[in-house]
């Protein structure tokens, strides 16, 4: 561990496993490092880069990353992904940030045949990369992080980072209304054919474009939204699942648990149960 009283000089390379943050928990395995962090509140992280690829999870408090295309912010139940070698800088909100990272050595990597983008690529809370995280992370906290369950995660989030980048296209001038639509009333029935109607195309022309550049349908996409919304009351109120699950938009609680459990490989009382375990503030 790096800690941040004690950091290198900006433009310093972390090894697998340093961070400029306190490592609470962390789970050495044959070419992975996972790692749960605590930064304290405003603390600013001097430009760095790390020697092995990792996605970072904000799982509590505000965190902005800086790289080649400037500042990502990340709030909570967001991931990003970093490759090795790119020089980023950070910013912690004033409530101080929790994390957790996944560190992939080339071996680990080499096993999928693969190749990984070459720059920080985010998931706003929607995408593989945030959901297949959350399912290690729930493993690593909960002590079942078993080789099959690492594995797994770990392959479907890896080809979702690599897929794309060899067919991506230039997303159409109102493909950003139709996600700033989804993202703002995701707890609202919406319909393909009102989405489809705002942007001005054809029902059909909607969903293949969004299927294209988003490697999910709309309603798979929708289902994310409203179960980082779930994620977010379960670790923050006690409230009974039933209101979980009419507050987050799910047509009752059992609709909450089918999608919860097949997104997060848990379901919502055993994701509540993990956010219980002490953190690091309590320690």
């Amino acid at each position: 561990m790096v800690r941040p009283e004690r950091a290198a000089a900006a433009g310093a390379v972390l090894r697998g496993g340093q961070f400029y943050s306190r490592v609470v928990k962390q789970d050495r395995r044959e070419g992975l490092v996972l790692s749960e962090l605590w930064q304290p509140g405003g603390n600013r992280l001097p430009h760095h880069e790390h020697e092995v690829a990792y996605v970072t999870l904000v799982l509590e408090g505000d965190y902005a990353e800086t790289g080649p295309r400037g500042w990502i912010e990340l709030p909570p139940f967001t991931a990003i992904f970093n490759p090795s070698g790119v020089a980023h800088a950070g910013q912690v909100g004033h409530q101080g940030t929790r994390l957790f990272t996944i560190e992939c050595w080339p071996r680990f990597v080499e096993q999928f045949d693969l190749r990984l983008p070459d720059h920080p690529v985010a998931d706003s809370g929607s995408g593989a990369m945030l959901w297949n995280g959350m399912s290690v992370f729930s493993a690593f906290r909960t002590g079942t992080a078993d080789s099959l369950v690492l594995e797994s995660n770990l392959a479907e989030m890896l080809g979702t980072l690599a897929g794309p980048m060899a067919v991506a296209t230039a997303a159409p001038p109102w493909f950003r209304r139709v996600k700033d639509r989804l993202h703002a009333q995701f707890r609202e029935p919406l319909r393909v054919r009102d989405l489809a109607a705002e942007a001005g195309v054809h029902p059909v022309h909607l969903a293949r474009v969004f299927r294209a550049q988003e490697r999910q349908t709309l309603g798979a996409y929708g289902q994310r939204l409203r179960v980082r919304a779930a994620c977010q009351l379960l670790r923050s109120s006690d409230a009974p699942l039933a209101r979980v699950a009419v507050e987050c938009g799910f047509s009752d609680q059992s609709h909450l648990t089918r999608t919860f459990r097949r997104i997060v490989g848990a379901t919502p009382a055993r994701f509540r149960e993990a956010w219980r375990v002490p953190g690091p503030r309590q320690r």
